[in-house]
């Protein structure tokens, strides 16, 4: 024997349920201001928005360094720009730098620069493995320059760019 449903208090009686759908609807709960805005990517080249990476940058606390393929002078080179920005290097993190070398494949002719190595940074989220991207600072330059030389470029650039 099912018990019959308990009257709504007597203040909601005769209270459009479609406004009070709408009304609870309509409560902020903070979560699409913390959650970051991804890049987008258009013909194999990011868009991001500057504005929510700085204000990510700028509430973390701890950042995980990673650089592929695995090496200590870009991975000290970036552990020295995370104590630069007055961060700490740590994991888990509120954000993650990644620095991957680009996948130079074509004939490259000319003076014209190719893109070497993107610095890449990521916020934790559900929507990837690695996370949400908010930024990749992408740097071109010869082929022929050495991984070193375009780890120190790369970071460089992304100084620079952070740079009010």
């Amino acid at each position: 024997m099912m018990k019959p449903p308990r009257p709504l208090r007597p203040a909601l009686r005769g209270f459009p349920i479609a406004l009070l759908l709408a009304a609870v609807a309509a409560i902020p709960t903070g979560l699409h201001a913390q959650s970051p805005t991804p890049c987008t990517l258009a013909k194999q080249v990011y868009t991001c928005d500057q504005a929510s990476f700085r204000a990510a940058l700028a509430q973390a606390h701890a950042i995980a360094v990673e650089a592929r393929p695995r090496d200590r002078v870009a991975t000290s080179q970036l552990r020295d720009l995370v104590i630069a920005l007055g961060k700490t290097v740590a994991s888990p993190a509120d954000l993650t730098f990644s620095l991957v070398p680009l996948d130079n494949t074509g004939v490259n002719i000319g003076p014209t620069g190719t893109e070497l190595a993107s610095l890449r940074v990521y916020a934790p989220g559900a929507s990837a493995k690695q996370g949400d991207l908010l930024w990749a600072e992408t740097f071109s330059g010869q082929p022929d320059m050495t991984w070193p030389t375009v780890v120190h470029a790369v970071i460089q650039q992304f100084r620079t760019r952070l740079a009010p």
